[in-house]
């Protein structure tokens, strides 16, 4: 998760997903940069911060690197995450709970070992 590759490739990833579940709940085009304190945000509450990373890695590129690398894997389609940002938006879930709630899919579904 300290792959600067996979995070920049999450990075897009997040944004799209976001811009495009925020779009359908809206009702109207958005595009939007998610920011790094909500990235963090997520991490705190998802099950990725009982993870020990490197001193070095900072929580949100974590969160990108492990979702650009579900997406990658196959494990995660990006329609799927929209969905179920879309789904957790809809129910009233902040976006920091709705990424973490993604995040804790792809470590449940693409990453039990």
């Amino acid at each position: 998760m300290a792959s600067k590759e996979l995070a920049r490739l999450g990075d897009a990833l997040v944004n799209f997903v976001v811009s495009a579940a925020l779009s359908l709940a809206s009702g109207r085009a958005q595009g939007e940069k998610v920011p790094r304190q909500t990235l963090r945000e997520a991490y705190r509450l998802s099950k990725l911060s009982t993870t020990a990373l490197p001193y070095h890695c900072d929580p949100a590129e974590s969160v990108e690197a492990l979702l650009g690398y579900a997406w990658i894997r196959k494990c995660l389609s990006s329609e799927f995450a929209v969905e179920l940002i879309y789904n957790r938006l809809s129910k009233g879930d902040a976006l920091e709970k709705a990424l973490a709630f993604l995040v804790d899919y792809v470590l449940n579904s693409c990453l039990r070992g």
